[in-house]
């Protein structure tokens, strides 16, 4: 029952029928109005899954199941195809049962301490917004991620960092990603030039953890991940309660592209980063992109986005959105 496991979803009208095998643990949260399965849970349309999965935590936290899925509604197939253009964020050679599962994972698998499971598919360098990818994770088709294939747990981390050792699962080079800059600038009321420095007051101001090695900070993209009782409730409700209203005014807010690059630290307090930094990402040439950020600040007054100031926001996604319309 739901003592010991729960699946969250996040939904706006996604066909629910891949969620079928899950349904007597099943929670869906719909805000898709007229659109909203019998059995779901309504919401407002605000916030999409980051509200979504913050109101299931605080809603549920003193009896929260031993062991909590949050995902999108949306099936769970293979890859990405890039902003707007689909895909269910599945890294190749895991399935959705993947999560369900923790006592089975070793723990050099996504269940670190298996107190919560990710399989990181991004990284993003918060100053700059540089993101990478994990190269196994690129597709361009999309599979099923029930599809019959080779079916090996992939590890939470890449196996190399670029290194010239044959394999597929590996991190590929940082790129700029300007469009994503101007967008999150825009949704978040910001000058571009300080969103790296408003991203690092939010961490402070928030997340309330040292900041990552590098200032890189590593994420699924998606927004699916596990978790324990336990690693949640590391965190007291009213930790939630301030993040989730930061996310509780506007159907598509800022802030929610940035919870889905933190949702590993978010949630509990991890003691480690859940992947090696190298020696090369901290000591890059962005050191200038940063020193210009922070000049540019000190100029300009910034003290942050939102919610770090008096407002709120601070986001940036990486190659991906949150639930369709919104949850």
């Amino acid at each position: 029952g739901k003592e010991d496991l729960e699946v969250v979803l996040a939904h706006f009208d996604e066909d629910l029928s891949w969620s079928k095998p899950y349904e007597k643990v099943r929670t869906i949260y719909c805000k898709g109005g007229g659109l909203c399965p019998q059995d779901s849970v309504r919401l407002p349309n605000v916030g999409r899954e980051g509200h979504t999965f913050l109101h299931h935590i605080i809603t549920n936290y003193e009896a929260l199941a031993a062991w909590t899925v949050f995902s999108q509604a949306g099936e769970p197939s293979e890859g990405y195809s890039g902003h707007g253009l689909g895909g269910g964020h599945m890294l190749a050679g895991a399935s959705f049962d993947d999560y369900l599962l923790p006592a089975q994972g070793p723990l050099e698998s996504g269940f670190g301490a298996q107190d919560a499971f990710f399989l990181i598919t991004s990284k993003v360098h918060l100053p700059t917004m540089h993101h990478a990818l994990r190269t196994s994770y690129k597709t361009t088709g999309g599979l099923d991620a029930h599809e019959a294939k080779p079916k090996v747990l992939p590890p939470m981390c890449p196996i190399a960092h670029v290194v010239p050792n044959n394999s597929s699962d590996t991190w590929g080079p940082y790129s700029s990603i300007p469009w994503l800059r101007s967008f999150v600038a825009n949704k978040c009321g910001l000058d571009i030039d300080a969103l790296g420095e408003a991203m690092l007051n939010f961490w402070d101001t928030f997340l309330q953890l040292p900041r990552p090695v590098g200032n890189v900070a590593h994420f699924a993209q998606g927004a699916r991940f596990a978790a324990s009782r336990a690693r949640i409730q590391q965190r007291p409700k009213a930790f939630y309660e301030k993040l989730l209203a930061l996310v509780s005014t506007e159907a598509d807010p800022c802030m929610n592209y940035v919870f889905e690059w933190v949702w590993f630290y978010m949630i509990g307090m991890p003691e480690a980063a859940p992947c090696d930094v190298t020696p090369d990402e901290v000591t890059q040439t962005w050191d200038m992109q940063e020193r210009i950020l922070q000049a540019i600040s000190g100029v300009s007054g910034i003290s942050g986005i939102s919610g770090i100031s008096g407002d709120m926001p601070t986001p940036t996604p990486a190659p991906t959105p949150a639930p369709t319309p919104a949850p």
